[in-house]
């Protein structure tokens, strides 16, 4: 398909968005198939088909909470940060190891990003025992309220914004809808010096797929379209831009079989958006720096 990055995004698990503490796999745990070994495993698949890697460590909440949820109480903050910096410390030295290009530090945590001393204190850490580019990857909104980007190598996003509020609307809509959230992303880039990279970016094959994805039902029909010319107007009107750093799209499964057409998911394997991206990816040079 052209892809010369992945992101690999291990998880960490927390029951309770206040709470003071939470776990991660590591080195295994009965019935969980995602330790360390494996994702040792799906780094050195990609690096052996030339493919370079960016480590993107995720938090997992039961629903309906997610990491944007995550909001420690004032007297267990420092302890949720300690925990936070040893599995990204985990991470990081996981990621020296085995030559991974880049290291997402964190992903979404939206309430507790103004914690501005505890984050570059994490930064610094981080530095200490892992020499590839950092990032984080904020939200929408997030993107232009983080308050550390100076510290980092790049600026991450993830761009589920709402774009047209209709079921199946055309790729000209779709485009103009991005005209001026690429403008904003641009004066954010002109402003902090840094490119700016789509840490997640992707669309639901179902009608209002390019909308408020959260609200749609697993029992909606699927609509290929739709996901497909959502793909197709981030291309155009969003990809050539010079600021933007490359893109990460969500989601593609490490096992296969998992996506095809009857899949009203974010999938993009077996569907028209896989022909999208590899049509983008193969008809124009790209460079071994660019996340793909």
């Amino acid at each position: 398909m052209g892809v010369n990055w992945i992101s690999v995004t291990p998880f960490g698990f927390q029951g309770d968005p206040q709470g003071p503490t939470f776990g991660w796999v590591g080195n295994g745990k009965a019935g969980i198939a995602e330790t360390d070994e494996r994702v040792r495993g799906a780094i050195r698949q990609a690096r052996a088909l030339g493919i370079n890697v960016m480590m993107k460590p995720h938090i997992w909440l039961p629903a309906p909470h997610w990491p944007g949820s995550i909001a420690p109480l004032a007297d267990s903050r420092a302890s949720w940060f300690q925990t936070y910096e040893r599995f990204i410390l985990h991470y990081a030295l996981l990621s020296e190891e085995e030559g991974v290009g880049a290291l997402c530090i964190g992903n979404e945590l939206s309430k507790i990003t103004a914690h501005e001393p505890e984050w570059r204190r994490l930064i610094t850490a981080v530095r200490r025992v892992y020499s590839g580019a950092l990032t984080y990857a904020a939200e929408t909104d997030e993107v232009f309220r983080v308050p550390y980007w100076d510290a980092l190598d790049f600026m991450g996003v993830n761009a589920y914004w709402p774009l047209a509020n209709a079921a199946s609307p055309e790729r000209r809509t779709l485009v103009e809808a991005w005209r001026p959230l690429a403008t904003r992303l641009r004066n954010l880039s002109t402003r902090q010096g840094r490119m700016v990279v789509f840490t997640e970016l992707g669309y639901r094959s179902a009608p209002f797929g390019a909308w408020r994805h959260w609200e749609i039902p697993r029992t909606a029909p699927v609509d290929l379209r739709i996901q497909a010319e959502a793909y197709e107007a981030f291309f155009e009107a969003v990809w050539p831009q010079r600021w933007v750093g490359g893109v990460y799209w969500w989601k593609w499964f490490s096992h296969p079989g998992h996506s095809g057409t009857n899949s009203n998911d974010f999938e993009l394997e077996n569907k028209p958006a896989e022909e999208v991206v590899a049509a983008h990816y193969l008809g124009r040079r790209v460079s071994s720096r660019r996340p793909s």
